[in-house]
């Protein structure tokens, strides 16, 4: 695992973990915290700031996940502070994954996902924070592309396209047919490595539960390596955002980061993203 962190390379590690899985499926969620309110999003929107949120109980939106509806998904970001007594768990019972971080691992962040069947990620990136996702329950689809194919994706701010990969409209993104992306199906066990800025898409083939964990370390393969291939703009921007957050200038940089969006909206046409669906042949 070390040498495909090293090379920025994604790779699928199979682990024998279902002791471990148990306290993290849906029957344990639901006996451990079902009564507790979450926020879920609307999956009919492609763009992340353009979905609407719900409160309702956790035990709810497992009904309605496991029951197929489709229409509410949950991204427990930060899910320490999402729920009460959800980092008790997480320390009694830590994922599999955490075995295979690096040693003087730096910070973690947690995302808990609980997705109906049928429904589709956003294709983006998650910048510069490597990404280890732990398959908990159900199965799951990925699309990688590499961060060089950067012009190939026809991305819309810094880190999201309107393609729909698994049937990308090539008469209208043509470039494309040159993306090479790679496939990788999760099952119960399996944790995915997904390099920083490694463009991913994300089909649930089955109701699902999975952890991720995204996370920086002393030595980590730079932005500026990391982005090799990239337009020099984007890898530029990308290398210097990256340094305030390692400099601790988080005002400098969600104020560079705010004003460089304000002038991108006003420059650059919104792109209508592709409809997302069922695959035919999950």
């Amino acid at each position: 695992m070390r040498e495909y962190i090293a090379e920025g390379q994604p790779v699928v590690i199979r682990t024998a973990d279902a002791d471990r899985r148990q306290a993290w499926e849906p029957d344990a969620l639901r006996a451990m915290f079902g009564e507790q309110l979450i926020e879920a999003e609307q999956t009919d929107e492609v763009f992340v700031g353009d979905r609407a949120r719900r409160a309702l109980p956790l035990s709810r939106l497992l009904d309605g996940v496991f029951a197929g509806d489709a229409s509410l998904r949950w991204k427990g970001l930060d899910l320490l502070s999402a729920i009460d007594g959800m980092k008790g768990q997480l320390m009694a019972k830590p994922p599999t994954s955490d075995a295979l971080l690096p040693r003087a691992t730096e910070s973690t962040r947690r995302g808990l996902w609980l997705a109906p069947r049928g429904t589709m990620s956003s294709f983006h990136h998650d910048g510069n924070s490597d990404n280890y996702n732990w398959q908990i329950y159900g199965k799951k689809l990925f699309l990688l592309v590499p961060p060089s194919r950067f012009e190939d994706l026809y991305a819309y701010g810094s880190a999201e396209s309107p393609i729909n990969p698994f049937h990308p409209e090539l008469a209208r993104f043509p470039r494309f047919a040159h993306a090479r992306p790679v496939e990788a199906t999760l099952s119960p066990g399996d944790v995915l490595l997904i390099p920083k800025y490694w463009w991913h898409c994300v089909y649930t083939v089955e109701a699902s539960v999975n952890l991720n964990t995204w996370f920086t370390f002393p030595g980590a393969l730079s932005p500026w390596r990391a982005l090799a291939g990239a337009p020099l703009f984007q890898r530029s921007c990308a290398t210097l955002a990256a340094e305030m957050k390692r400099r601790e200038l988080l005002r400098l940089a969600k104020a560079t980061r705010t004003l460089w969006y304000a002038a991108y909206a006003r420059l650059k046409e919104r792109p209508l993203p592709e409809p997302r669906g069922e695959l035919l042949d999950p």
